[in-house]
């Protein structure tokens, strides 16, 4: 039996990408890792999303597979959805399965652009199930395999939601031998290569309204850790084959802060000077401890969302942060000189008292104030910048389509010109966006960064502005 696993093809032509990929998609390794370890003589390919189109189906007709695996975000559902018309187009008979965040987010508008089948949520089990089903190694119907919704006849059939894996180290290493690390470019934010991201968690104990996390929230419990031992035993699986900085993946690294110590010393204990850590922190849980652990494993860099300067708007967007609890663990990560990005968002917005609220452009500017005084203090070392975006799946996204404040058939890259609810005129907005990427590209160059976030703006128009704030 052949079986292909992929993820869209997200190069236009020959080294023009779509996007930058500086990575695998980390949840397809694992499919293929658990499906090879639970069942023998099955053929996998795995196809990376390096690809133009064209390259992606011809690899795909040459395999000649009997399933074939997509897994897709919502940013890349018109992509997915054309990738899989061309190969429904070219052979029938193929069964297409789905899975990722827009799948389980609405998976029947991906079976109606040419799925079979969409597994929802976390799919190693669901997914090894289909395999077995397809193989006639199992005597199950589609309607007993928990955690898909599938398509007969036209007909849309939902069953029983899949309980989420409680014990993550029961999931094998992800299938690290199908990938040359070396084939993807180097990210502007490293300190060695080639680089890898592993990952440390499952799930997140907190619900900021613009996340699309929920998605994942099928059944509890929703945080999963993996258990120090076997975060150190991957790492030094990934130090033999060549890997040299590593992100320690997840929502957040410091979920449980006494845990997070834990899986520190245990990766210090593995001895390698040579080796490299990047995270993110959520700004509520950092101590000096946590700062001094970071720092003894060459952890160089860590992310912390922020988003706004404005505690009301923390507070409305449940950030479940302080401003004050930010400025005081960006100052226990820069005793131990570990570099902070902060993630900063102009224009939340949100639901209160059955009203669409936002902030206003005077709000948005004291963000950025917000972020110049950490940048200026040497309490941040980079930050990125730009409009919220209501993603599919966030409880921003569904309050937005309540007020009509969307249109969801705009992509999503359109949304900051199409969102209709905002009452401020939108070359007042589009200002204050280019402010805050001229603050993020002065501190890219400041900080020596390749790509300087110059890229986003008209340079001729903005280069003399840059001087004059560099000065």
């Amino acid at each position: 039996m052949r079986i292909v696993f992929a993820e869209p093809p997200i190069k236009k032509k020959k080294f023009q990408p779509i996007l930058p990929q500086t990575h695998p998609y980390m949840g397809i390794l694992y499919l293929i890792s658990y499906v090879r370890e639970r069942i023998d003589d099955i053929q996998i390919s795995y196809l990376e999303g390096n690809l133009t189109i064209n390259e992606h189906i011809s690899r795909v007709q040459e395999i000649k597979p009997d399933l074939y695996f997509l897994s897709f975000t919502s940013f890349l559902s018109n992509l997915s959805f054309e990738v899989m018309k061309k190969i429904k187009d070219d052979n029938p008979a193929i069964t297409i399965i789905c899975g990722g965040s827009q799948p389980t987010i609405n998976p029947e508008e991906v079976l109606q652009n040419g799925a079979d089948i969409c597994v929802i949520g976390e799919g190693e089990i669901t997914v090894c199930e289909l395999v077995k089903h397809y193989f006639n190694k199992s005597d199950t119907n589609l309607s007993s395999i928990f955690g898909i919704v599938y398509k007969t006849d036209e007909k849309i059939f939902h069953t029983q939601k899949r309980s989420l894996i409680k014990n993550l180290d029961s999931i094998p290493f992800p299938a690290w031998d199908l990938v040359d690390m070396k084939k993807y470019p180097r990210d502007h934010f490293s300190k060695s290569y080639p680089r890898a991201n592993i990952i440390v968690t499952r799930g997140c104990p907190y619900n900021c309204n613009f996340c699309s996390n929920p998605v994942w929230k099928v059944s509890k419990p929703w945080l999963r850790l993996r258990s120090p031992e076997n975060i150190a035993e991957e790492i030094q699986y990934l130090y033999n084959i060549g890997i040299r900085e590593i992100y320690l993946y997840g929502d957040e690294f410091n979920p449980v802060p006494k845990w997070s110590i834990a899986v520190c010393e245990e990766i210090k204990k593995l001895g390698h000077d040579d080796l490299f850590f990047q995270t993110i922190l959520h700004a509520n849980k950092v101590n000096d401890d946590l700062s001094k652990g970071l720092s003894d494993i060459n952890c160089w860099l860590v992310k912390i969302g922020i988003e706004s300067g404005n505690q009301s708007t923390l507070d409305r967007i449940n950030k479940k942060i302080t401003l004050e609890q930010v400025r005081d663990a960006c100052k226990s990560l820069k005793k131990y000189n570990v570099k902070i990005f902060g993630f900063f968002m102009a224009f939340h917005i949100w639901e209160e008292n059955e009203h669409l609220c936002y902030e206003t452009p005077e709000e948005t500017i004291n963000t950025l104030d917000f972020a110049r005084d950490l940048l200026a203090n040497n309490l941040l070392d980079y930050i990125s910048w730009g409009f919220t975006t209501p993603i599919p799946g966030s409880q921003l996204y569904n309050t937005c389509l309540k007020y009509n404040a969307i249109d969801p058939k705009v992509k999503m890259s359109k949304w900051d010109k199409t969102l209709v609810h905002l009452d401020i005129d939108n070359k007042v907005m589009q200002r204050i966006k280019r402010k805050g990427m001229l603050l993020q590209a002065r501190y890219n160059i400041k900080n020596g960064l390749r790509d300087c976030g110059l890229r986003y703006i008209n340079i001729n128009h903005w280069l003399t502005k840059l001087i004059h704030i560099m000065k």
